[in-house]
């Protein structure tokens, strides 16, 4: 999958609403039916192309493409697919990532064929299409122009889990991911601020601890969004203690706490009002209250 590919459907990748017609909109009840592959244009029939134009085809709305690309990746290439998916015990490194070719395009197509059916409120069919990613090609990843893969086995697993609610990772940056935390423990979702905080950590720690591991003192005011990720990682666990302790998970709130100040202490929250605020001195506060109210 080449990077040029991407960039007309990255928008797409965590489910952004497709565009429909208002013809489609009108018949949304019901799965649209695939017009004859004739009428289709295969291009090269590469699994590069066939998993593209089915991002295209999730792009527009137009399900049936969508059936119709998937289905003929699927069907060329999945023997390929599981035998390079057979080959592994671990994701291959950045470098050697577009060597699995048809276990990423494959798995794409899986992954995308279940969000056209998941839009199409076919909820079983599209639990089926996720599945299949996490059960036969768990170290396929998908190329984003950012810079990076992602793994289409997890983010298959994140739809299975928020199917029929109201979560959403949205882009999955963290700073999407830390608002929709705050936003959670606003409204007192207590669970929807270990899913949106969870997700954060996982995908982000690391890149936190090296942001960490390069500063001797808080960034200035200017420079402070160039730590985004111990910005956002050490917000998100201040956020969790702070849900954790309205719950009275004491214990469990004090260790969130803590990890920010061990781990994460150069971490700054920007408030809207204009300024920023070091995430590790309110969370000492908060481990003081703590262990006040303890007796300790």
């Amino acid at each position: 999958m080449r990077i040029t590919r991407w960039l007309a459907v990255v928008a797409l990748l965590w489910g952004v609403g497709p565009i429909v017609s208002a013809q489609q909109q009108a018949g949304m009840g019901q799965p649209a039916a695939a017009a004859p592959a004739a009428e289709y244009d295969f291009g090269d029939f590469s699994s590069e192309t066939l998993a593209g134009k089915s991002w295209a085809a999730l792009g527009s709305g137009d399900y049936a493409a969508v059936e119709v690309y998937t289905m003929k990746c699927i069907t060329l290439y999945q023997k390929q697919a599981e035998q390079q998916s057979a080959d592994l015990t671990d994701f291959l490194p950045k470098d050697k990532a577009f060597n699995a070719w048809a276990l990423n395009d494959v798995a794409i197509s899986y992954f995308i064929l279940g969000q056209a059916r998941l839009a199409q409120g076919r909820i079983k069919e599209a639990q089926e299409a996720f599945q299949t990613v996490i059960d036969k090609f768990p170290y396929a990843q998908c190329w984003d122009p950012k810079g990076w893969f992602w793994k289409v086995a997890e983010a298959a697993s994140d739809k299975l889990a928020t199917i029929g609610t109201a979560y959403d990772y949205g882009d999955y940056t963290s700073q999407t991911l830390t608002t929709k935390a705050w936003e959670a423990l606003t409204a007192g979702d207590h669970k929807g601020v270990e899913l949106y905080t969870k997700k954060c950590f996982q995908l982000y720690e690391g890149d936190a601890k090296k942001q960490q591991s390069e500063l001797t003192e808080f960034l200035p005011k200017e420079k402070a969004f160039d730590a985004w990720a111990l910005n956002d990682v050490g917000t998100s666990y201040f956020i969790l203690g702070e849900a954790l302790v309205a719950q009275k998970r004491l214990d469990e709130a004090k260790a969130a706490f803590e990890r920010v100040v061990n781990d994460f202490g150069f971490a700054q929250c920007w408030d809207p009002k204009g300024w920023f605020w070091k995430v590790a001195v309110a969370a000492r506060g908060r481990i003081n209250k703590i262990l006040a109210e303890a007796g300790t």
